[in-house]
């Protein structure tokens, strides 16, 4: 009798048990901001954490006109207990008053949930207010007024125009919906403002910043600050887009006389937007101020389908192309450069030249590099460097570059199309037995051997039995020499680190040629261990790295013509012949069957003797 209760009660200890796991291993849904309290135009993040889940499913809420919603992030949280799986959107309010945030549907783990409509339970409602209005602050967007096609690339221009001294803006918000619209793609324009432009200022927009200049201007005998900048947009579906107002608000506390005197001006939007946006700082009372532009419309044409060539890439925009190579008379397997010039083109940043190995004259006559560089702009024209190597005596002529394109004014097909240029190709030269008993490896050739031990002395004293305790002079002096000594040396061995951190760039280059010695050392001693063709591509890559470090270079995919202009313009007139050497042998294994065998260690000497060389010229 008294087993059977035990077994009874264990029976139910264990159903109980079962029973509440699974509650707790049901999800459950909580949401969270960080206030209820907001501004016309101030974003916030607004969260959903659904606990107890391994997969969430989630339909994004139409934005409505009080209120715009943008999803930002899902979060998986394996950490937390129990583990679940976080839901981050942005949200921006659009008009005061009392403003309801909609209900967001789910599936967390085939269970359907919703978020709590009950104001107790969290709240779903937040309270808006207006930002004061200034007299004369106004934002400007201005957008084409004609239509436009898939693909047709447009200037968009934003001006901001203030009454108010720049110096007393402590943080301003910009939301441009062109920047969030995934129907349209947004690219800087090339070189808008000099990198050392005094009125250039970082302003921050869609969790990054864009670079804008700075002036000021009077009309009717009022002084403006004018704050502007540009992009370029691209549609990418047809249809008419609505596009809402571009808004700016900003925080502005009234700057001193003094403060209004500096020349520049620096926003200072970090340390504010990473804290709360309006708080107040050493008792400054900050006045808020919200200013918008007009809402427009965009109509997108879709590109008609009769005429459209077979080869067409979305080229929208009429352009010419001209091409020119260098040299004419090669052997079969040499590289020939080409220089193709696109010109015409009102938004050369977007322009992009079709890829050579997908015209069928090109790939039948020639062997072309997977790895390109991209295209060098100059005013309305792109400059693009191609490497080809004839497979093959009966090569005569280079075949005209095809550039299909839409031409928006016409509303037609066009093609841009480079002259054919004839080309002589020779036989490849042949490695005689000399050339393989001097230049190769063989024991006509002498070695050095490195020896690690170098040359060691063993030196004796007589005064072994002297105390080598230290003083109190020597203490002194320690204590004294020291703590300055390590503080050196720690600021000496962090100064590339810490420039790492602030320029990359600068510290890359900085760090180059102490890279470059280091791995052609290495080239070099693992050269006997090697075979020609293996050393010979890592003495590529050595030599390309450097340059790519050094001059801010993509390190496979820039041709010797673009190094040598870039040289040239960097320290003049160099012999480069030797480098030139290098790229040719160093690429001639991979595009030539029976290239003739260099000699190695010559050709390691010429990089490193040109490197060296180069490296003085532009220090």
């Amino acid at each position: 009798m008294f087993d059977k209760k035990i077994i009874i009660i264990g029976l139910v200890f264990i159903i109980m048990n079962a029973v509440t796991t699974h509650v707790q291993a049901e999800a459950k849904i909580h949401d969270s901001m960080s206030a209820k309290s907001f501004y016309v135009g101030e974003e916030f993040t607004y969260e959903i954490l659904v606990s107890g889940a391994q997969k969430v499913e989630v339909d994004e809420p139409e934005e409505s006109e009080d209120l715009r919603i943008q999803f930002v992030e899902k979060i998986k949280m394996d950490q937390a207990k129990p583990p679940g799986i976080a839901l981050r959107y942005r949200m921006m309010p659009t008009k005061p008053g009392i403003v309801y945030i909609p209900n967001f549907f789910l599936e967390a783990d085939g269970k359907e949930l919703m978020t709590v409509e009950d104001e107790e339970e969290g709240g779903t409602y937040i309270n808006v207010a207006m930002p004061e209005a200034y007299p004369g602050l106004e934002l400007q967007r201005e957008l084409p007024t004609r239509d436009l096609y898939v693909g047709e690339p447009f200037r968009v221009d934003y001006q901001w125009q203030s009454p108010l001294s720049l110096s007393g803006y402590r943080a301003i918000q910009l939301y441009l919906p062109l920047f969030y619209d995934p129907q349209f793609k947004v690219r800087s324009i090339h070189h808008w403002i000099a990198g050392d432009d005094k009125a250039a200022i970082g302003l921050p927009v869609s969790n990054t910043r864009l670079i804008a200049r700075y002036g000021n201007v009077e009309e009717a005998g009022q002084f403006y600050n004018r704050v502007s900048f540009s992009k370029i947009v691209i549609p990418s579906k047809p249809g008419e887009h609505a596009m809402p107002a571009a808004s700016l608000l900003a925080s502005y506390v009234e700057p001193s006389e003094n403060e209004k005197q500096k020349r520049g001006w620096k926003t200072n939007y970090p340390s504010y937007f990473n804290n709360n946006f309006f708080e107040g700082i050493e008792d400054q009372k900050f006045k808020k101020y919200y200013v918008r532009s007009k809402p427009q419309t965009i109509h997108v044409l879709p590109l008609p389908d009769a005429g459209k060539p077979h080869d067409f890439t979305d080229q929208v925009g009429k352009r010419t192309i001209s091409v020119t190579a260098s040299p004419n008379v090669v052997a079969a397997g040499d590289p020939i450069t080409l220089t193709i010039v696109m010109a015409g083109c009102e938004f050369p940043e977007v322009a992009v030249l079709p890829s050579l190995n997908q015209q069928v004259a090109f790939t039948r006559q020639f062997a072309i590099p997977a790895k390109r560089s991209q295209g060098r702009i100059e005013g309305n024209k792109k400059t693009f460097i191609r490497t080809l190597r004839p497979l093959a005596q009966d090569v005569s002529a280079i075949p005209s570059v095809r550039l299909p394109y839409f031409d928006p004014k016409t509303q037609s097909y066009g093609v841009a199309e480079s002259a054919p240029i004839p080309i002589t190709v020779k036989a490849a030269e042949t490695a005689t037995a000399f050339d393989a008993q001097v230049s190769g490896s063989g024991p006509l050739r002498n070695h050095l051997e490195k020896n690690p031990e170098g040359i060691r002395a063993n030196v004796t004293t007589l005064n072994l039995s002297a105390s080598t305790f230290p003083t109190k002079l020597h203490w002194l002096l320690m204590v004294l020499i020291i703590p300055p000594l390590g503080f050196v040396v720690f600021y000496m061995a962090t100064i590339q680190q810490r420039l790492m951190r602030r320029d990359p760039v600068r510290a890359l280059a900085n760090g180059a040629m102490k890279r470059f010695r280091k791995e052609i050392a290495y080239v070099s001693q693992v050269k006997a261990y090697s075979t020609s063709e293996q050393t010979l591509t890592q003495l590529d890559s050595v030599v390309r790295r450097y340059f790519a470090d050094k001059l801010n270079l993509t390190q496979h995919a820039h041709t010797f013509e673009e190094l040598k202009a870039i040289l040239d313009h960097r320290a003049g007139e160099l012999d480069l012949e030797s480098l030139r050497t290098v790229y040719a042998c160093c690429e001639d294994h991979s595009y030539r069957r029976h290239a003739k065998e260099p000699d190695i260690l010559q050709l390691i000497h010429s990089a490193e003797q040109s490197i060296l060389t180069i490296q003085r010229a532009i220090q």
